[in-house]
């Protein structure tokens, strides 16, 4: 037999304060963007003056192309009354979309500035501990918020999902696809980086790689 539920009314302040989150990331996305170009490294193109970080920089355009996917998910999911309930499944898509965001943030933040010190510890010898602790520290503080980001936050809005079953697994089967999706991307983005920048003496990703991305840095 179908399941016999009750409408589903979500606090508009609920959504709120997801706007709110996603806003804030996309704020940071466009300040490190516009950062970018005073980082060491990256790759030279022709008739472009200034190098291109394109590991970074995809990630950081995917963080704000999903977050602008989130704000309107969330407000889509608002019904068109004088309360403004949310009422459609739409408010679980935003917050995969917003976890998705947030994750591409913290990839495209940490990760130019860990290479970055890797590039400062080959020139400073002397400060080579100090140096390698305070990676250690980036590398284990950024990878746990991306390991929430990405996994955690939307396990947790899964389960807690108001929305039945059926709905909770199709939405959590789409973000699987999209994950893995924008995985093979970003791994295509630093294998091309990878092969512009002779400094970058790393293991060229794969896909799987990317799934828990942390540990390329």
């Amino acid at each position: 037999m179908p399941e016999d539920r009750q409408p589903v009314r979500i606090a508009v302040n609920v959504m709120r304060a997801r706007l709110t989150v996603v806003g804030f990331n996309l704020t940071i996305v466009a300040l490190q963007l516009s950062q970018l170009k005073r980082l060491p490294g990256g790759i030279e193109l022709p008739h472009v003056d200034l190098s291109i970080h394109l590991e970074s920089a995809v990630s950081l355009l995917m963080a704000m192309a999903l977050s602008v996917l989130a704000i309107v998910a969330f407000i889509g999911s608002g019904a068109f009354d004088r309360d403004g309930t949310c009422t459609h499944p739409s408010l679980l898509a935003g917050d995969l979309f917003m976890y998705l965001g947030l994750a591409h943030s913290v990839a495209g933040f940490f990760a130019p500035l860990i290479q970055t010190l890797d590039h400062a510890a080959l020139a400073s010898a002397p400060q080579m501990a100090e140096l390698t602790t305070v990676r250690a520290t980036l590398v284990i503080l950024g990878g746990a918020a991306w390991l929430c980001a990405m996994y955690v936050g939307p396990a947790v809005s899964l389960i807690r999902s108001p929305f039945g079953r059926r709905i909770s697994v199709a939405l959590g089967v789409a973000y699987v696809v999209l994950m893995l999706a924008l995985a093979y991307a970003s791994a295509k983005s630093v294998r091309l980086e990878m092969a512009r920048d002779p400094s970058l003496e790393k293991p060229a990703p794969t896909l799987l790689n990317e799934l828990v991305q942390p540990l390329r840095w």
